[in-house]
C-alpha cells in the first residue's frame, strides 16, 4: 500500500503554519509525537464550543470522487456505505460506477477513492476493465494534484488476492505525487 502526503491545498493549515509544525517536531521521538497528539487534543477538549474550529463549508472542501468497481455488488456496497458516511460527515461526495466513469477527467480530481474487487486471476472486475487499461496505457495522465485511496476487496484464499486493488493503488502511485 502506498502512502503519499496530500497536496498542501488539501490541509487545513496554511503554507506557514505547517512550516512551523513541521520545525517543532522535526527532532521529537515517537513517544513525545505521541504526547504532542494527546496534548493538543486536551486544548481542543477544554475549549468553550463557541470558541471550538467550526470545520470549512463542504463548498469550501475539494469534492471526493468515489469509484465503484464491482463483480458481485460487494465494492459497491461498500462504496456506498462509505459515501454515506462522508455525506453525514457533510462532505462533497461524488460516488460513480467504473464503468461509467469519464475516466479522462481524472487529472482534475482533487481527491479519488477507488472501491474494487478482484476477480479471476486477479484482474479487475468487468466493469472497470477499460478504466483498468486506461490507467496502464501511455495515455494516463499525470496525477500530481490528485490525493487517492484504494479500497480493494478479495478471497484471502487466491493465490491474486486483492491483485486488481495493488494494481491500482501501484499505478496512481505512479502517476501521482
Amino acid at each position: 500500500m502506498t502512502t503519499q502526503v496530500p497536496p498542501s491545498a488539501l490541509l487545513p493549515l496554511n503554507p506557514e503554519q505547517l512550516a512551523r509544525l513541521q520545525a517543532a517536531t522535526t527532532d521529537l521521538t515517537p513517544t513525545q509525537l505521541a504526547w504532542v497528539s494527546g496534548y493538543f487534543w486536551g486544548v481542543l477538549n477544554q475549549q468553550p464550543a463557541a470558541l471550538a474550529a467550526t470545520p470549512a463549508p463542504a463548498a469550501e472542501m475539494p469534492g471526493i470522487t468515489i469509484i465503484s468497481a464491482s463483480q458481485t455488488g460487494n465494492a459497491r456496497r461498500v462504496a456506498e456505505a462509505l459515501r454515506d458516511d462522508l455525506l453525514a460527515a457533510k462532505l462533497n461526495v461524488k460516488l460513480v460506477n467504473a464503468g461509467d466513469y469519464k475516466f479522462k477527467q481524472i487529472a482534475s480530481e482533487k481527491l479519488l477513492i477507488v472501491v474494487t474487487s478482484t476477480q479471476g486471476e486477479g484482474e479487475p472486475p468487468e466493469e472497470a476493465v477499460a478504466l483498468h487499461k486506461f490507467l496502464f496505457s501511455k495515455k494516463a495522465p499525470k496525477l500530481e494534484n490528485t490525493a487517492f485511496a484504494v479500497f480493494s476487496l478479495g478471497d484471502s484464499s487466491y493465490e491474486f488476492f486483492c491483485q486488481s486493488g495493488k494494481d491500482f493503488d501501484s499505478k496512481l502511485a505512479e502517476t501521482g505525487w
